[in-house]
């Protein structure tokens, strides 16, 4: 039995495939040696490649089929990068090998398509769960950013249209879709970025996009950090508010949201401490996280036409967190 998603093939316009997901997921089977294919699903979660479930008589495995729009170097440097959290023990899904290499390119019905496969985790994204984090699952995730912080690796930038260091930019071309009520929000805190000086704070290799759709959970309650294609070299800080604008963030307390952001610090300082002028940037660095979920779902919106209930999702997230951050 196939299970594939009615909304197929707008995901296959990410990777300018005309055929069936069947077709990609028997040419996967055949190359890492999966046995015979049984069952796909369509991962519908993320705005860039195209990523689905495949069962075999092996086992359950995830496939990553990196968007055309990617560079083959931009795909090395995504394996690179698990490789290297992998070797640091972050709790991110296991990469499979086929032929003595895990980034693999297969010709499936003429489209060269650029691949990596996974251990399949058995479980939901907090996304997906609606979960809320306990404490000793915030503790868990602080400890995991201050691994990847800590990892050695600085790989080539690649732009991140949500990265909280291109706020302006992204500010600008979004400016003439905003709301009123979000334009009258953001407008002081593009005057604030201007005069922030980000260039001041201390830098290290980010996850960068440690949000709910990217923290999954086991069926053993286990937690998992996927998805390290933002992954950049950017102010420190920015990983810990990249979690508080989202994660950590409770809409209905504000009371709460700032325990869980406590909790985190306190967790993360045991293996990273932080400067002063980290702990003194990171409540506007918060603010900033929040404007660029109202500004950059607002373009993928208005502009890109992108209505998915992760969208819409992530644009109200940050309506509620400019409010929360200003009361």
């Amino acid at each position: 039995m196939n299970f594939e998603s009615t909304d197929e093939n707008a995901f296959k316009k990410r990777i300018g495939f005309k055929g069936k997901l069947e077709d990609i997921s028997i040419a996967v089977c055949k190359c890492f040696g999966f046995g015979s294919f049984v069952s796909n699903k369509l991962v519908t979660i993320g705005y860039e490649d195209f990523n689905f479930a495949l069962q075999t008589e092996k086992g359950k495995f995830f496939v990553k089929v990196f968007a055309d729009f990617r560079t083959l170097q931009e795909c090395k440097r995504y394996v690179k990068i698990i490789e290297k959290a992998l070797e640091s023990n972050v709790a991110t899904p296991k990469l499979l090998e086929a032929k003595n290499n895990h980034l693999q390119i297969l010709n499936v019905k003429g489209k060269k398509l650029r691949l990596v496969a996974m251990d399949f985790i058995e479980g939901k994204t907090l996304f997906e769960s609606k979960e809320k984090l306990a404490d000793s699952e915030i503790r868990f995730l602080a400890r995991q950013a201050a691994m990847i912080n800590s990892m050695k690796i600085r790989p080539k930038f690649v732009y991140d249209h949500w990265a909280i260091t291109n706020f302006l930019k992204e500010f600008g071309r979004a400016k003439k879709f905003l709301d009123s009520k979000d334009l009258e929000k953001i407008l002081p805190l593009a005057k604030d970025f201007k005069l922030f000086e980000i260039s001041k704070l201390p830098p290290c290799f980010v996850h960068g996009d440690l949000i709910k759709t990217n923290i999954m959970k086991d069926q053993n309650g286990k937690l998992w950090i996927i998805d390290f294609a933002c992954a950049n070299y950017c102010p420190r800080i920015q990983e810990l508010a990249v979690m508080a604008c989202n994660a950590l963030f409770e809409q209905e307390s504000k009371a709460k949201t700032e325990k869980n952001l406590e909790i985190a610090l306190e967790e993360y300082q045991k293996n990273v401490p932080l400067a002063p002028k980290e702990i003194d940037a990171l409540p506007i660095y918060i603010r900033f996280a929040h404007a660029m979920h109202v500004i950059s779902a607002t373009y993928s919106k208005r502009k890109k036409g992108i209505n998915t209930p992760e969208n819409e999702y992530f644009l109200e997230q940050g309506r509620a967190g400019l409010l929360q951050s200003s009361q």
